[in-house]
């Protein structure tokens, strides 16, 4: 330290000022660095042991934007391992038999598509000044609804996913939540399979009501996929907004990566 001791007394300023803009960037810029979305290249990767038929194969791929960002395999029932899934299942609260039905019922029933085609047909058809009435009759105090609403009406989710190029329209918005309800039930009965949650023959049965749901909507996995991205994005922008930007990143390349399932398994006629 010896070569600071003959500092002139504005030496000691100019070190200290600097000593505060490096504690600056570090702490400030730093911190943005470390809390930027870890984009990664999707793998698509495959178990040399799967032996999975095209048709079920085609249904473990609607939830591939998710399943990539958990590196899972593109092949298989089981998703990672359990140890791995168990905050998941903790999560959603689906870590018990009863939690896991609970929910995928309220997936079958309603789901998400319970709230967007209500709030959606609201701002299409009734004036504005009818709006918060209409939602209070509707869903009283509910955070989620609320969330909705203010992304829908505010045209933020519209505009965000047209800046990423997942929606080209406005009139994309009609394909409504069906794609992102049928993939949560494919990802929950896969992790909720792996927990040990539900049997191997249960959680198919959940992935062919998923299917069919889908099928039933859609006739593309480009259509699909922005249903899936509608959702995800009403769900998960804003207060999850890291993990948004990440699975939209792998989202455009499971929609565009030749080796991407929805690029090598054709949507049913």
């Amino acid at each position: 330290m010896q070569m600071f001791d003959n500092l002139p007394w504005y030496g000691y300023v100019i070190l200290a000022l600097a000593i505060t803009s490096y504690a600056y960037k570090y702490f400030n810029i730093g911190k943005k660095e470390y809390d930027k979305p870890d984009l990664e290249k999707a793998k698509f990767k495959k178990s040399s042991a799967a032996n999975l038929g095209l048709d079920r194969l085609f249904s473990l791929a609607l939830f591939t934007p998710i399943s990539e960002w958990w590196g899972a395999y593109t092949n298989t029932l089981i998703f990672r391992d359990a140890k791995t899934i168990q905050p998941y299942l903790e999560g959603w609260d689906i870590d018990s038999p009863s939690g896991y039905w609970d929910l995928t019922e309220y997936f079958m029933k309603d789901g998400r598509r319970w709230y967007f085609d209500y709030i959606f047909q609201m701002i299409q058809s009734e004036p504005k000044e009818n709006w918060d009435e209409l939602m209070d009759q509707k869903f009283g105090t509910n955070e989620r609804a609320q969330k909705y609403f203010d992304g829908l009406s505010s045209g933020e989710v519209l505009n965000d996913l047209k800046q990423k190029g997942v929606f080209t329209f406005d009139s994309d918005m009609e394909l409504s939540l069906a794609g992102y309800d049928a993939a949560m039930l494919v990802g929950q009965a896969r992790i909720a399979f792996t927990g040990n949650i539900i049997s191997e023959e249960e959680a198919w049965k959940v992935i062919d009501f998923a299917t069919q749901l889908a099928l039933d909507k859609f006739s593309s996995w480009e259509d699909f996929g922005k249903s899936f991205a509608l959702g995800f994005a009403l769900d998960m922008k804003g207060k999850y907004d890291n993990y948004y930007q990440e699975v939209c990143h792998i989202y455009k390349q499971v929609l565009n990566d030749k080796a991407s399932p929805w690029n090598t398994i054709n949507w049913p006629n």
